[in-house]
């Protein structure tokens, strides 16, 4: 944008330059265009220079990557070999074999690889540019999890590539988004599910962040998860009945008129704490390490409290043969603190879980009754 602007002042300084001095409007112009596109030249060479620079740089590093990987990845190969070697599996003249195998294919693909790079940077030191893909038709991957080996590829279900950096060798801390649905009611004070709220139409949601920590040093058996989740409660009263206010005390009365939907949205912020536990996978690469729980079996149990941001009631009904549809954003008397109980059991990205709230669901109200939900859990 500056050499744009530059240019065009360059311009308009040469249009309104007066005829004097023997020079011409043209020849000032000419002048001042000559010595811009002089400048465009070696402004544009320099940066071109150093991109190529820093490419040749880049190729020469992936040739040194290869190396490592590959010797890397025979080393693991040959362990394994002494492994069966050692549980009597094979015999020595096997392993012999095998490793001699593995170490010629581990010399031909360094061959292979390197030799590719190769042609790049020659290619690239007489600025010519070719990339060539195989397989030109589009694509869309989708899936669930996040990527185990931080050069992030898979993300929210969305492959991408990321730029490269280097990696830390060990990550104890781990991020996951998590989206849960389901449905419920209340229990307590001689309340069960479905006798006061319809079940299939009192539901529960969640999206937050989740953080999971490795709480032994040699194995990820153990986590710690918590974050911070936003929530919404719904409970829809049976029988033709919406919630009221009466003087602080919060009940259930019988509308005159005929109701399609009615429900009560409470809208909670809590902070999660559980003990995750399960088996996972240790994944191991050349400078670093990752647990992987992706098809992993586990489980969930702890805690959450937060605060209720706000309660309203939605009301669809029929009055005098015409639907009307209501929102009422009042004080009914709901406990300001949320706290409970909570846990998971699932695999990978999917499980299924429990909501209990220990705080009862109006602090004044006909029932002490307490929310309970069950669902569906996703944490991506």
């Amino acid at each position: 944008m500056k050499r744009i602007l530059l240019c065009i002042a360059f311009v308009a300084t040469g249009i309104s330059l007066p005829k004097a001095n023997a020079q011409t409007e043209n020849d000032t112009l000419k002048q001042q265009t000559a010595e811009k596109k002089s400048w465009w030249n070696e402004t544009d060479q320099d940066y071109y220079e150093e991109l190529k620079k820093r490419k040749l740089e880049a190729f020469e590093a992936e040739k040194q990557n290869i190396v490592e990987t590959e010797k890397f990845e025979l080393k693991k190969l040959l362990e394994k070999i002494d492994k069966r070697l050692e549980n009597g599996e094979i015999t020595a003249e096997k392993a012999k074999a095998l490793k001699e195998e593995a170490a010629k294919k581990s010399a031909q693909n360094i061959d292979n690889k390197t030799a590719i790079v190769e042609s790049q940077i020659e290619l690239t030191k007489r600025d010519v540019f070719y990339n060539y893909q195989p397989n030109t038709t589009g694509y869309v991957e989708a899936g669930v999890g996040n990527a185990t080996d931080d050069r992030g590829s898979f993300l929210l279900g969305i492959r991408y590539k990321a730029a490269d950096k280097k990696p830390k060798y060990d990550k104890r801390t781990y991020t996951d988004m998590v989206f849960a649905v389901g449905f419920g009611g209340t229990v307590g004070d001689g309340v069960g599910i479905g006798d006061v709220y319809k079940f299939g139409k009192s539901g529960f949601a969640e999206i937050g962040f989740t953080f999971r920590t490795r709480l032994l040093k040699d194995s990820n058996y153990w986590r710690l998860a918590y974050g911070l989740s936003y929530q919404e409660n719904t409970l829809s009263p049976k029988d033709n009945k919406y919630f009221v206010n009466d003087n602080g005390y919060t009940s259930l009365v019988v509308s005159p008129n005929q109701i399609k939907r009615n429900m009560m949205v409470f809208e909670n912020l809590v902070v999660p704490v559980l003990l995750e536990f399960g088996p996972s996978k240790k994944k191991e690469y050349k400078d670093h390490f990752r647990y992987d729980t992706s098809t992993s079996f586990k489980v969930g149990i702890g805690g959450f409290a937060g605060m209720n941001l706000g309660t309203m009631q939605w009301m669809k009904y029929v009055e005098n043969g015409e639907n009307v549809k209501v929102k009422l954003r009042r004080d009914y008397n709901t406990e300001k603190f949320v706290y409970g109980l909570k846990g998971y059991v699932g695999f990978g990205s999917l499980s299924l879980f429990a909501h209990y709230e220990l705080n009862s669901v109006f602090s004044k109200s006909e029932y002490k009754d307490h929310a309970l939900f069950f669902g569906f859990r996703v944490d991506l």
